[in-house]
């Protein structure tokens, strides 16, 4: 049933910011050549899209949540290489036709990256996780949350391909507008579909509340890409003794489909190259958490959000509270500190 939400700013200056990011990326999407990448230094492509979508974002909340930073994935290094330029020129194009008479005077300039160490109260965004998933018309997400005291606390994910009243893993064409999801810490997590043009929190919202789990068979989510860190969950699955099947999909929408019921498990094994990003987890994490998915680390710490990387975790949970121990027991084996 829709639930009328009580006016909470930190949610509606997300929305707002997130709807922007929406609208920009429509823009981009009439483009042929909107899914086509410039590869980044560190080996990982960047769309205009990427790009617009933070633009957007970030102009949002610096008019409507001034002298708060904005730690996002995307920066002035992300088109350093060869076509940056053209795909920059696309990007501004798109913001500032989408935003119109709202669209900041510099875009660029708010790809300028904050300090390691934002503050006690600041904003993290990926404004497309999972591009390569955006890329091949797959499953994707655009990501924004509020940290507070190292903790994420407003969370929302716009997934433009899943679909509301649809099977979760069926795949929407992106003009249907998909699925946005929203949390704020401690008052619940809701879902609605967004409208072409929308800009604000709308009237109403459909709670969303994580159903208990009625299959012995638990639903764990799988990267679509694969590789060794995808092997080494497969272990810790195969070790917890429990049954279990996987479903393969990109990007935070992964915790919707937790948050939903559709996916009992998602989790990130520590990897070779550091520590999980926060742009990666934190709005997923908080739209699980508050459906009523249990949400930590490997082995049951409380994430803790204090810069750009979960340094003092090892890896990330979120599941079905009923399993939660049975994982953190495993990956304690191996990971425990």
């Amino acid at each position: 049933m829709p639930q009328h939400t009580r006016t909470d700013e930190r949610l509606e200056i997300a929305l707002e910011a997130i709807l922007a990011g929406l609208g920009a990326l429509r823009v981009v999407l009439r483009d042929p050549r909107a899914r086509l990448p410039v590869i980044k230094s560190d080996g990982s492509p960047v769309t205009a899209g990427d790009l617009a979508v933070q633009m957007a974002v970030c102009a949002v909340l610096a008019r409507r949540s001034s002298g708060l930073a904005v730690v996002g994935e995307e920066g002035e290094a992300s088109v350093s290489g060869a076509g940056g330029d053209e795909l920059l020129a696309r990007a501004v194009a798109a913001v500032r036709e989408s935003m119109g008479a709202e669209a900041p005077a510099d875009p660029i300039g708010l790809l300028m990256q904050p300090p390691t160490r934002p503050g006690e109260r600041w904003w993290t965004v990926d404004p497309i996780d999972g591009t390569k998933g955006f890329r091949s018309s797959r499953h994707y997400a655009l990501c924004l949350a509020l940290v507070e005291s190292g903790k994420a606390t407003v969370g929302v994910l716009s997934c433009p391909t899943l679909v509301m009243g649809r099977d979760p893993l069926e795949i929407g064409a992106d003009s249907q507008n998909g699925t946005i999801y929203a949390a704020v810490h401690r008052q619940g997590a809701w879902k609605f579909q967004p409208t072409d043009g929308q800009r604000t929190l709308p009237d109403s919202m459909t709670e969303l509340r994580r159903p208990i789990r009625t299959t012995s068979s638990i639903r764990v989510c799988d990267s679509i890409e694969g590789g060794s860190r995808a092997e080494r969950m497969r272990e810790v699955m195969t070790a917890t003794g429990l049954a279990w099947n996987s479903i393969a999909l990109d990007s935070q929408c992964k915790y919707a489909l937790v948050a939903e019921g559709a996916a009992d498990c998602f989790m990130r094994v520590p990897g070779s190259r550091g520590a999980e990003k926060v742009w990666d987890h934190a709005p997923g994490v908080v739209v699980a958490e508050e459906a009523g998915a249990a949400v930590s680390d490997l082995c049951g710490n409380e994430l803790v959000f204090m810069g750009e990387s979960l340094d003092r975790n090892v890896g990330t949970l979120a599941c079905d509270r009923e399993i939660a121990p049975v994982i953190h027991a495993v990956a304690a084996q191996q990971w425990g500190r």
